[in-house]
C-alpha cells in the first residue's frame, strides 16, 4: 500500500457537489460509490495518497505522478489559476474547495492565495465582496515575503473600488499596484495590473492616458500567448477604438482573440471578436463584421453560452438583412 493521508471527506462531498457530480462519477474505477458516500460522512478519514489523488483528478484537479501531502493544496490553487485564466469562474471555486482536503501543515501563503483567488472567482461569479477583506490580505501577503500574492489583492481591490464608484481612490490604488508589479510581479502579472488600469482609464474615458500606460510593454509581443497578453490587447484594442485609431483597434484585437483562444479562453475569444465587429462596422467593412460575429457566436458556443451566441447570430443575421435592403433602395434610386 502507498503512503496514506488523512483527508476531510465533508470537503470531498462540498467539492463533488459543487462540481454537480454523482457518486458513480467520481467514485468509478476507484472505488465503490457506497464507500466513497461513507468516507465523505467523515470529518477526517485514512486514505491511500494514490486513491485521493486519482478522486483529485476526477473532481478537477491538475495533479502530477509525483504526490506527497504537501503539493496538494499548491495543486490547487495551480488549477484554480488556469481556470480563472479560462474564466471557468465556478469551476475554479469548486477546486479551491479541495485545497484542505488533505491534512497537512499549515502553509499561510497558499491559504492567502486561495482566500483571493476565491475572491476573484466570486466575484466574477456575481458574488459580493468587500475591498476590506483584500486589502487586508494583500497586507499579510506582504508579511509574509508573497509579491505575487500581493498584485493580485491590490488589483481586485482596486476593481472593487471602481465598481462601487470610487474612481479616485481605484485610480490611485492602480498606480500603487503597477508599481508593485513592475518590482516584484512575474510578466504576467505586469501585463494583468496593466491591462486592468487601462480599462479604469476607458471607463473615465481618458483614452490617451489608458494608451500611454500600455504603450512601454512589450509584452504584447511575446510569441507566447497567454492571459496577461490577451487582456493587455483587449484593453488597447478598446482604447484604440474610442480614441478613433480604428485601425490600430483592429490589429490589437485580432491579436487578443487569437491570444485568448490560445489558452483556451473562448469566452474571452468571442467577446473580443463582438468587439472587433463593432469596429469593423465603424470602418464600414459590413461583411467582415459580420463574419466576425459569426465568429464570436462559434466561440460562444464552445464556451457553452448559448445565450450569447445566438445574441451574436441574430445579430449577424439583422444586420445581414438591413445591408441588403439598404442595397436594393440604393439600385433603385440609381436606376430612377
Amino acid at each position: 500500500m502507498d503512503d496514506a493521508v488523512w483527508i476531510k471527506g465533508t470537503r470531498l462531498r462540498e467539492a463533488r457537489e459543487a462540481a454537480h457530480l454523482r457518486l458513480a462519477d467520481v467514485a468509478g474505477g476507484i472505488m465503490s460509490p457506497g464507500n466513497l458516500s461513507r468516507i465523505e460522512r467523515h470529518e477526517r478519514y485514512r486514505l491511500p495518497l494514490s486513491a485521493m489523488a486519482s478522486l483529485g483528478r476526477r473532481l478537477g484537479l491538475v495533479l502530477g505522478n509525483d504526490l506527497d501531502s504537501q503539493v496538494w493544496a499548491r495543486a490547487a490553487g495551480g488549477t484554480a489559476i488556469d481556470l480563472l485564466s479560462q474564466w471557468r469562474f465556478s469551476e475554479a471555486l469548486s477546486v479551491l474547495r479541495l485545497r484542505d482536503a488533505v491534512v497537512t501543515s499549515e502553509d499561510p501563503v497558499t491559504e492567502l492565495q486561495a482566500q483571493i483567488l476565491g475572491a476573484w472567482a466570486r466575484t466574477r461569479c456575481g458574488q459580493p465582496a468587500r475591498p476590506d477583506v483584500l486589502h487586508d490580505l494583500g497586507m499579510q501577503a506582504r508579511e509574509r515575503g508573497a509579491p505575487r500574492q500581493a498584485v493580485w489583492a491590490g488589483v481586485l481591490e482596486a476593481e472593487l473600488h471602481d465598481h462601487a464608484g470610487d474612481g479616485d481612490r481605484a485610480l490611485a490604488m492602480f498606480r500603487d499596484t503597477i508599481k508593485e508589479a513592475d518590482r516584484a510581479g512575474t510578466a504576467v502579472d505586469i501585463l494583468c495590473a496593466r491591462a486592468a488600469g487601462a480599462r479604469h482609464y476607458l471607463k473615465r474615458e481618458e483614452f490617451t492616458r489608458g494608451l500611454a500606460s500600455l504603450h512601454d510593454l512589450a509584452g504584447d509581443a511575446d510569441p507566447t500567448p497567454g492571459y496577461g497578453q490577451a487582456r493587455v490587447l483587449h484593453a488597447r484594442g478598446l482604447l484604440s477604438a474610442q480614441a478613433g485609431l480604428l485601425q490600430d483597434a483592429v490589429e490589437a484585437l485580432h491579436g487578443a482573440a487569437r491570444a485568448a483562444a490560445e489558452i483556451r479562453n473562448y469566452r474571452m475569444a468571442g467577446t473580443v471578436e463582438r468587439d472587433l465587429a463593432g469596429v469593423y462596422d465603424r470602418l464600414g467593412e459590413t461583411e467582415k463584421a459580420d463574419a466576425t460575429l459569426v465568429r464570436a457566436a462559434s466561440l460562444f458556443t464552445q464556451a457553452g453560452d448559448s445565450h450569447d451566441a445566438a445574441a451574436m447570430i441574430s445579430n449577424a443575421l439583422r444586420r445581414h438583412i438591413v445591408s441588403r435592403a439598404a442595397r436594393g433602395i440604393a439600385g433603385r434610386e440609381s436606376a430612377g
